[in-house]
């Protein structure tokens, strides 16, 4: 919540009661529909993953996932971003994410540990991790419906969408004229494709006329089972491990020297 202050001028002349009672009303009222301006005005930032913050076996895949965003500027500028990253599973819930600077998060359940992967220093930072996946989702905005707004939900059914099947929902958010300090109504959108089979989400579309469009989706999507070697730390990597407090320990790979040699 955004602090706010408020300016009044005061009178020389002695105030009765009955208004400064007024006074008080008025400036409480004021700072009301502030508040509740601002709140209309915050977006949620929800985790686009169908089930990223657990365990997910048996639906192993491998594809390339696509962040793009677009906003035009009211004179006439574009800010674009586009950011890609690969993702793979296997059977067990192992899970591995790649992305553009070649940076890769490991997460393995099973041996219950986290590691991230610099190729450029060929170090690996290992924790231990229980569960969950390496798979952390982009932020969507979603508008959030006032004290006037309206929100209409459809259901789309079930599509092909970038090669597997996936089921459908369309959200419209209804700002009326004046309810944010908009001159004109707006209608914020958002459709949502979900693959109930890898239990992720396949393709997302928001529409804001106040932050511009925004696309997620996994694109060449492959259901074959990825390599075992991709969610295990190659052997000439040298290990860090974190400890409480950020203190770190290294660990090099060791090498015997000759019997004799000190």
């Amino acid at each position: 919540m955004r602090g706010y202050i408020v300016f009044l001028t005061m009178s020389t002349l002695p105030l009765s009661a009955q208004t400064e009672a007024n006074q008080l009303r008025n400036l409480t009222a004021q700072m009301e529909r502030l508040r509740s301006a601002d709140e209309r005005l915050q977006v949620i930032q929800g985790n686009v993953f169908f089930a990223a913050s657990g365990t997910v076996k048996g639906r192993p895949f491998s594809a390339t996932e696509e962040n793009r965003s677009l906003q035009v500027l009211g004179n006439g500028a574009k800010i674009e971003n586009n950011t890609v990253r690969k993702l793979f599973r296997d059977s067990e819930g192992r899970t591995r994410a790649e992305d553009a600077q070649g940076i890769v998060t490991i997460v393995d359940p099973v041996a219950r540990f986290r590691a991230t992967l610099d190729p450029k220093t060929k170090t690996a930072r290992k924790t231990n991790q229980a569960g969950g996946g390496a798979f952390s989702a982009p932020s969507i905005r979603t508008a959030r419906v006032g004290n006037t707004g309206s929100e209409l939900k459809e259901k789309l059914g079930l599509q092909p969408v970038n090669g597997v099947s996936a089921r459908g929902e369309r959200v419209t958010v209804t700002i009326p004229k004046g309810d944010i300090g908009n001159d004109g109504e707006l209608k914020v959108v958002t459709e949502r494709w979900t693959s109930e089979k890898l239990q992720m989400l396949i393709k997302s579309v928001n529409s804001d006329p106040r932050y511009g469009d925004t696309t997620y989706e996994l694109k060449g999507i492959s259901l074959a089972v990825p390599d075992a070697s991709l969610f295990k730390i190659p052997a000439d990597y040298s290990e860090t491990g974190g400890a409480t407090r950020g203190v770190v320990t290294v660990r090099p790979k060791t090498t015997l020297s000759p019997k004799g040699n000190r």
